[in-house]
C-alpha cells in the first residue's frame, strides 16, 4: 500500500478523481497567467512533461461537503487520518497557500488559486525523494465539477486538468520514453486515491461523529462545528442513515 502511495500525493488535490483519461484540451483560465504566479504557471503550461485530462470523475456526497472539504485541505488530511482512510499531513502556509507531506518520500508545497462554485485551480511544487533519486516537479490543476444527482447517493462529476513538468532532465527523459507506462501509473494513483476520498466522504455521511471524535482534542473546533451544519440533513431532504455507494473497486468493502 505504500508503495502506491508514492509519487503522485500532488494529485490528491485532484482530489477526488477516476475514469477516461485523454490529452489536456481544456484551457487554462488566462487571467491566472498574469497573477502573482503566472511566472511559474506559463512555464509549467509551455513546457510541460505530461498533459492529462481526466473525465466521468465521480465523488459521492454532497457539494457543499466536497467544496467545504476542497478548500481547507488541512482540515481534509486529518479527518481523512481520523477516519484510518489515509495518513498525511498538510499544514498551511499563508493566506492560501499549503504545504504536503505523503511521509512516503513526496513532500510540495501548494497553493489555491481559486475557489469557487464548480471550479477549483490549483499549483503545486514538489519533490520526490527515494534513496538516492530525487526528482523535482511542477503541476497546474483545473477542477471543475457539478451536482448530477439530489437521489441517494447524490454525487459530484468532475473534469481534471493537469499539466505536470518534471525539472530534471534525466527524468524528463525517462518519462517520455515510458511515456504509457507512466499514463498507467497515473492511472492507479488516481483511482488509488478516488478509493480513500469516497471512504472519506462515505464515513463522514454515515457517521460523521465517530471521525470528528478521532480529532485530536482541542483542535478543528470551528472547521468540526461548521461541517456537521454542512452534514445536518435539512427538511428538503429525504432522511438517510448514510450514503449507500454503488458496488465499485472504490466502495467495495466499505460497509465491513
Amino acid at each position: 500500500m505504500r508503495a502506491n502511495k508514492s509519487g503522485l500525493l500532488v494529485f490528491f488535490l485532484l482530489l477526488f478523481t477516476a475514469g477516461a483519461l485523454a490529452r489536456a484540451t481544456l484551457p487554462f483560465p488566462e487571467d491566472l497567467l498574469q497573477g502573482e504566479h503566472g511566472r511559474s504557471l506559463r512555464e509549467v503550461l509551455g513546457k510541460s512533461t505530461l498533459e492529462r485530462q481526466m473525465g466521468g470523475l465521480r465523488v459521492y456526497g454532497h457539494q457543499t461537503v466536497f467544496e467545504y472539504l476542497s478548500s481547507h485541505p488541512d482540515f481534509a488530511a486529518s479527518l481523512a487520518k481520523a477516519a484510518g482512510v489515509l495518513k498525511y499531513t498538510v499544514e498551511r502556509r499563508g493566506e492560501a497557500g499549503y504545504w504536503a507531506n505523503d511521509h512516503d518520500g513526496l513532500t510540495a508545497d501548494f497553493a489555491i488559486l481559486r475557489r469557487g462554485p464548480g471550479q477549483m485551480v490549483v499549483y503545486a511544487k514538489g519533490i520526490y525523494k527515494k534513496g538516492v533519486f530525487r526528482i523535482p516537479g511542477r503541476v497546474a490543476l483545473v477542477v471543475v465539477y457539478s451536482a448530477e444527482s439530489a437521489g441517494n447517493p447524490p454525487y459530484l462529476e468532475n473534469t481534471v486538468t493537469g499539466f505536470v513538468r518534471l525539472d530534471s532532465g534525466f527524468f524528463v527523459a525517462l518519462a517520455r520514453l515510458f511515456r504509457p507506462a507512466v499514463e498507467r501509473r497515473m492511472d492507479d494513483r488516481v483511482t488509488w486515491f478516488l478509493d480513500k476520498a469516497n471512504q472519506l466522504m462515505a464515513r463522514l455521511h454515515e457517521d460523521p461523529e465517530s471521525v470528528l471524535q478521532g480529532l485530536p482534542p482541542g483542535s478543528w473546533e470551528e472547521e468540526a462545528r461548521h461541517l456537521r451544519l454542512l452534514l445536518a440533513p435539512s427538511p428538503s431532504v429525504q432522511t438517510q442513515t448514510g450514503i449507500d455507494l454503488p458496488e465499485t473497486p472504490a466502495t467495495r468493502g466499505l460497509a465491513s
